[in-house]
């Protein structure tokens, strides 16, 4: 909730949410002259279609002050969708945009009294929504201004040509920097106490009641190659704290967790043993039996390439008649004793039958002697630990939905690991940072009475690149 003063000086108490199909109507009674130079005419139900974020400002009431669309390729075809990036860098170098980090603006209408505020509210809980966007442009016609609205948040960055008519086109951006800008992560210090001990309590005094007043200072000085302690800052004032450590109980974890799409959170190691006996034994004998049959097949192939003679067809047809021939003799036997034979059948029925039973019954009660249990195998990993821990986290609520900048610093002071792990008891409420973790699989024979999560290196990636395999 966000509270909104109009030059007037009227108030109105606005919330953002995700655009719906039933917000048209509204939108489009928003939708001026001056809106419908800017963007364009525009089909509302086809943009929002296909509209990667759009996002509607609400009072109190539920009534509609703004709306805003955002897609991932420019408007008013200045450049092609697939292929913007290379134009745009050339267009400014110091503005490092991808694919990942940018959208466009194609659409913005508000209520004229609010429009300012509006904006800025809603470019804030975009850039809030999404932690990897830093960018986003807005694309005009040359000869237009921006208004009294989109130009207090847009900075113009130069004009480029439309691909379709002889036009040309002004680009503008809007930084993240001036709505919600990244945290300054650094390593703790003392003096960052007394701006964080508010933080914890509001959330939890047992820390404090279990290990004193000052256990938060006595953390930060207790730093060393294992330890360490990391905050962020905003203008100087620390809102968020981190406590990690690369001393990780890994034998626990192999025990509670299946970790085996992580490689037991361990790096490789010659003597790791990721197979039990008998699937090594089965997956041998397979290999075998498939080497062995290509092997039948191919001798197949190779004998009946092989010319036939005449005296070997003469062999071949005299074995076939001798075959019918006895063939006939054994229908004929066969039918002269039917009743004999149907005898027989009943007597064996019968002997099957009770031999069945007989052992059905000896299995179930040697069952209900013996119960077997099944032994499930558990790799064991020899490598060394390719993980740390999180011991302890915490930050301000206003700042929660840029926890995941700890992650790049924490990583930076453990340069060999890949892995970060951090344990919660069963109950705890998901939290912004854990919904970037991977929650593992516990054992049913885990005797822990936390969930584990875990986060790779990898997730830090900014830049994918695609390429034809060779």
């Amino acid at each position: 909730m966000s509270v909104l003063t109009s030059p007037r000086g009227k108030v109105e108490v606005v919330h953002c949410r995700r655009t719906e199909s039933q917000d048209i109507y509204c939108i489009k009674s928003l939708i001026r002259k001056f809106t419908c130079k800017l963007f364009g005419k525009l089909n509302i139900i086809y943009l929002l279609e296909k509209a990667n974020l759009a996002v509607t400002l609400c009072n109190d009431k539920e009534e509609i002050m703004a709306q805003a669309t955002f897609l991932d390729y420019p408007n008013w075809n200045v450049a092609k969708q697939d292929d913007w990036v290379s134009v745009f860098r050339e267009l400014d170098s110091d503005i490092p945009c991808t694919p990942l980090n940018t959208l466009f603006m194609h659409l913005f209408v508000a209520v004229d009294e609010y429009s300012v505020g509006c904006c800025k509210e809603i470019l804030r809980t975009v850039y809030k929504a999404v932690p990897e966007l830093h960018f986003i442009f807005l694309i005009v016609p040359s000869y237009m201004s921006l208004g009294s609205t989109l130009i207090t948040v847009f900075d113009q960055v130069g004009n480029m040509p439309c691909l379709t008519y002889e036009e040309d086109f002004a680009v503008h951006v809007c930084h993240r920097h001036s709505h919600y800008p990244q945290l300054h992560v650094r390593k703790a210090r003392v003096e960052d106490h007394d701006d964080l001990m508010p933080i914890f309590m509001r959330y939890d005094t047992i820390l404090k009641e279990t290990y004193g007043e000052y256990f938060l200072a006595e953390l930060i000085e207790a730093q060393d190659e294992e330890n360490h302690a990391v905050v962020c800052e905003v203008e100087g004032t620390a809102v968020g704290f981190m406590s990690v450590c690369s001393r990780v109980n890994m034998q626990l974890l192999h025990e509670c967790f299946d970790l085996g799409p992580f490689h037991g959170l361990c790096f490789p190691h010659p003597d790791d043993v990721l197979e039990s006996p008998q699937e090594l034994s089965v997956r041998r004998s397979q290999d075998a039996e498939l080497r062995s049959s290509s092997q039948g097949s191919q001798k197949i192939v190779e004998e009946s390439q092989e010319p036939v003679s005449p005296d070997t067809m003469e062999n071949i047809q005299g074995n076939i008649a001798r075959e019918a021939a006895s063939e006939e003799a054994l229908t004929a036997v066969q039918s002269g004793n039917v009743s004999e034979s149907e005898d027989i059948e009943k007597l064996s029925d019968i002997s099957t039958g009770y031999a069945q039973d007989h052992h059905v019954s000896s299995r179930s009660l040697a069952s209900l002697i013996l119960p077997e249990e099944p032994v499930h195998f558990r790799p064991i990993y020899r490598g060394a630990s390719a993980a740390f821990c999180i011991q302890l986290f915490c930050i301000d609520e206003k700042y929660e939905a840029r926890s995941l900048d700890f992650m790049n610093f924490v990583f930076s002071l453990f340069s060999d690991k890949n892995f970060c792990v951090i344990s919660l008891p069963h109950l705890t409420p998901e939290f912004i940072l854990i919904q970037n973790f991977v929650k593992m699989v516990p054992f049913n024979t885990c005797t822990l009475e936390q969930d584990l999560y875990v986060f790779h290196r990898a997730g830090l990636l900014k830049n994918i690149c695609l390429g034809r395999s060779s």
